[in-house]
């Protein structure tokens, strides 16, 4: 599951919750201060942060994590629809 860690006011989290809705991809908002973010990240790590499952993303990190979300949801939504595909022994959906 995908979440965003930001604080209330920031234009920065703001940007990447607009490109979350224009994909309409499910997340988790969770609004964090500062000394949480140090508690949960370390101090290395400045909010917004994106988590999905083990992986943690910040800073110049995200526009390339964007773009990689963008084409999963892209291949992901183009093999999920109702179409039957027939396979060459002719069996059907």
């Amino acid at each position: 599951m995908i979440k965003l860690y930001r604080e209330e006011n920031s234009a920065q989290a703001n940007i990447i919750e607009a490109e979350f809705r224009e994909l309409v991809l499910g997340y988790d908002r969770i609004v964090i201060g500062p000394d949480q973010a140090v508690k949960l990240f370390g101090t290395e790590t400045a909010l917004p942060v994106i988590t999905n499952n083990e992986r943690v993303v910040s800073g110049d990190e995200i526009p390339a994590y964007i773009k990689e979300l963008t084409r999963l949801v892209y291949d992901w939504r183009l093999f999920q629809s109702d179409s039957c595909y027939v396979d060459d022994n002719g069996g059907t959906c």
